[in-house]
């Protein structure tokens, strides 16, 4: 091996593990996705509160802080979960209590804030 080409791999070696890589989209279910200029306040409340008695966390937040989401929506979000079966589980759950919800893979975007 060139010794020119030592100082290079060394540097890669010592890159850390997300540089080196994208961080994948993992399962995230959503429950609400409302109009972000004006959430209607009833449907977070209910949503939220029948989540929550459920004992399932969520938030409220924006779509555009995640990668795999179409931006322009509020939404009411659990996640992410450890696999498709782990968010399918939930969604089970939820419907259970009345709430409706789906998958969708994505990840949060790195220096968004939470709303």
């Amino acid at each position: 091996m060139p010794k020119r080409l030592l100082p290079v791999l060394a540097l890669l070696a010592l890159a850390p593990p997300a540089a080196a890589q994208p961080q994948a989209l993992q399962p995230h279910n959503i429950y609400a996705s409302l109009d972000p200029d004006a959430p209607d306040q009833a449907t977070l409340r209910r949503v939220q509160g029948a989540l929550t008695r459920c004992g399932i966390p969520n938030e409220q937040d924006a779509s555009l802080a995640y990668v795999g989401l179409r931006e322009g929506f509020y939404l009411v979000i659990s996640g992410p979960h450890a696999s498709a079966a782990v968010a399918a589980a939930e969604l089970a759950r939820a419907r259970g209590c009345g709430v409706e919800g789906y998958t969708r893979l994505a990840r949060r975007r790195p220096g968004v804030m939470e709303d």
